[in-house]
């Protein structure tokens, strides 16, 4: 190896195959710093099916079982990432399981750190998340004990996240703001065989409004049931695709939405649809005629901004990150009204969007922004 080559050592939650948003992100960026002459290592957990070590695209993938908890993930990471730090020139850790192992490492080996974080929620857990009271309390009480550390330097993913860290008293000289990127290539309205989607879901002749994510609160699935039920009684032809997660960790959440569809009489009007492949994804994206993300929270708003990508009219609530990202036609409400969002729904069946200018977020700006700040800060080390 080029002794001037400068080595990234990633901490992350999660890192592929696994499914997500940030992960989508890593792998991107992490794939980009090898395509511009970086060396990158990843310390993630292991998930089923996928090797302890292995090298993707140029990227050391080190991964180590925590028997799916991200405590068992904070504890056991420690003494492997000690041993890849020997060679690391800067430390990236992400919110919130890598946060702490990487901390501590990065303060035995005077290693610049580089933390970021998604989106904040301290002082929100009661309203955002599904979990228990007692379990609420105490996961606000390590989210503020994460922030009380020194990570050195701090990522937001939106203004609205950097907004949310300055109100903890992290200097603003320590966050940089870098959007997440999309895959404009990937999210394009090209290539898609609209009609042929919506007749593999009986949606020819049916307005379809269109739902992504977890079925709990934060992102507002609940809400948006209740308000397309009111649209419903008087638009007997309209339909919700919603994708929604089965995984163990929301089975509740969505047991639970089977229960609320069944309550408003919507069984054959709200389509619980499985997640599909990624690659499909942009095919249902595209074969709405309304996407909605009523979320109570959002550190960047991938469907949002994604639906914009794809020339998909959209409803987002006004709070967090949303208002930043979406574009084309839109509508805003406020978070957890129900009124509102169906007022909304019913705007769209008129066509009726307020009209934003375009917005954009390539991947190449989100590694280039990253480059900068790693030379920075290598500069002064």
């Amino acid at each position: 190896m080029n002794s001037d080559t400068k080595n990234i050592l990633f901490c992350l939650d999660y890192y592929y195959p696994h499914l997500g948003g940030a992960e989508v992100l890593f792998t991107a960026l992490a794939e980009g710093l090898v395509r511009a002459g970086f060396h990158v290592r990843i310390l993630t957990q292991k998930v089923p099916g996928t090797l302890e070590y292995e090298v993707r695209n140029g990227v050391e993938i080190n991964r180590i079982s925590s028997f799916g908890s991200r405590y068992i993930f904070s504890l056991r990471a420690i003494s492997k990432l000690l041993r890849l730090a020997e060679s690391a020139d800067i430390i990236h850790a992400t919110t919130f399981a890598s946060t702490l192992p990487a901390w501590f490492v990065a303060k035995i080996t005077k290693i610049p750190l580089v933390l970021t974080v998604h989106e904040v929620w301290v002082g929100l857990w009661k309203q955002v998340s599904d979990a228990g009271s007692l379990s609420n309390f105490i996961n606000d009480k390590i989210e503020r004990f994460v922030y009380w550390l020194d990570y050195q330097n701090y990522i937001a993913v939106s203004n609205s996240t950097a907004r949310a860290l300055l109100k903890l008293g992290i200097p603003q000289s320590k966050v940089h703001v870098i959007y997440n990127g999309l895959d404009y290539d990937f999210w394009s309205p090209k290539g898609h065989d609209r009609n042929a989607r919506r007749a593999s879901l009986s949606l020819q002749d049916h307005f379809t409004f269109f739902f992504s994510g977890r079925p709990g609160c934060s992102k507002g699935l609940p809400v948006l049931l209740r308000a397309f039920a009111e649209i419903h009684k008087t638009h007997p032809n309209v339909r919700l695709l919603a994708l929604v997660s089965r995984a163990k960790a929301v089975r509740k959440g969505f047991q639970e939405v089977e229960k609320l569809v069944e309550t408003l009489h919507l069984q054959d009007a709200v389509i619980l649809h499985e997640p599909v492949p990624p690659e499909e994804l942009p095919d249902y994206v595209y074969c709405a005629d309304t996407v909605v993300v009523p979320s109570l929270s959002e550190g960047f708003g991938f469907a949002a901004a994604e639906a914009c990508a794809m020339r998909r009219p959209v409803i987002v609530t006004d709070n967090a990150s949303l208002p930043e990202v979406v574009s084309g036609k839109v509508l805003t409400v406020p978070p957890n009204h129900v009124d509102a969002l169906a007022y909304a729904m019913e705007r769209a069946l008129q066509d009726d969007f307020q009209i934003i200018p375009e917005k954009r977020f390539p991947v190449s700006a989100n590694l280039e922004q990253h480059i900068a700040l790693y030379n920075s800060i290598l500069q002064t080390k």
